[in-house]
């Protein structure tokens, strides 16, 4: 995959060449990645031009991968919907794009807010 200068990657558009290598490739790939990440931080699940790369006819793709990134942007787009990220894309070079996945701050369960608000009820009442 013919990427453009380190220099460029890393000053223009905050990518360095190993966030470009390290690619989730499976949705499962993608689930870990994700359990693991602090918010704000980016996953890169696609590099190249996702409609493209996602068409039967059009993608240069093997079908194994491109069924693979199908599931893969499949899924992205419902943690997006779900609050649980950010979609971005980052040009890295005139044919290519890198697609991200940028972790928002992961929602409280109903069991820790209500400990939340039980600690901050007790904490006034203290003072």
């Amino acid at each position: 995959m013919h990427l453009t200068s380190p220099e460029m990657l890393t000053t223009k558009i905050g990518l360095s060449i190993e966030d470009l290598l390290d690619i989730v490739l499976t949705e499962n790939g993608l689930c870990d990645r994700f359990a693991d990440a602090a918010p704000g931080e980016a996953i890169v699940y696609h590099v190249g031009l996702l409609a493209r790369d996602r068409d039967k006819v059009a993608s240069e793709l093997p079908p194994e991968r491109r069924e693979d990134l199908e599931v893969v942007a499949r899924r992205v787009m419902a943690m997006a919907e779900a609050g649980l990220g950010h979609l971005l894309q980052r040009r890295v070079s005139p044919t290519r794009c890198a697609y991200l996945l940028v972790v928002c701050q992961r929602p409280l369960s109903a069991r820790s807010a209500a400990a939340l608000a039980l600690a901050d009820l007790l904490g006034r009442e203290a003072a």
